[in-house]
């Protein structure tokens, strides 16, 4: 599968499948959106300062990092656990 690194909005880049005219996230800022969908809206509910999460589909990892870097921030043991069935080339 062929795919194309773009710049979103908020400068952070995200990928493009030209050929479902797919992108792994918002054009309008793929780490915009993250924090608010995955962080925001997700991680910062749980209280708890041990955790694990299982995300099925690593993607582009952006999740995962900005995991690790709210486990760090916030002082938190973070076990992350994910399944890709298509990972990406490493050079992406």
């Amino acid at each position: 599968m062929k795919l194309k690194v773009i710049e979103t909005s908020d400068g952070s880049k995200t990928l493009k499948i030209p050929a479902w005219n797919e992108h792994y996230h918002s054009t309008h800022g793929a780490i915009a959106e993250a924090k608010h969908v995955y962080i925001k809206n997700g991680l910062d509910f749980v209280q708890s300062e041990d955790l694990s999460i299982f995300e099925m589909g690593f993607g582009t990892g952006l999740n995962a990092f900005l995991t690790y870097l709210n486990g760090l921030q916030n002082k938190r043991i973070i076990n992350y656990y994910a399944l890709e069935n298509e990972p990406l080339p490493i050079e992406l």
